[in-house]
């Protein structure tokens, strides 16, 4: 999933935690933050950058950082074919 804005970022990490079966309140609790704070992190909000980035990694995703005019191919470390 490509991510823009604040608000990307928040759908993102809702749907991963949905995935997961996991509550705001269950993913709180494993970043040591108030529930509250996941609602924010989920509407685009402003939250601590440290707080999104731990979300994501606790979340099994990973974050990666690239110029908007960059051109990016992804691959699977763990698909051999590439």
């Amino acid at each position: 999933m490509d991510v823009y804005d604040p608000r990307d970022l928040g759908k993102a990490i809702r749907r991963l935690r949905k995935e997961r079966g996991w509550t705001q309140v269950a993913l709180a609790e494993w970043l040591g933050i108030n529930p509250v704070t996941v609602g924010r992190l989920e509407q685009g909000k402003p939250v601590a950058v440290t707080i999104a980035v731990r979300a994501v990694s606790l979340l099994g995703a990973r974050l990666v950082v690239v110029s908007k005019a960059a051109r990016v191919e992804v691959h699977d470390p763990d698909d051999p074919n590439g």
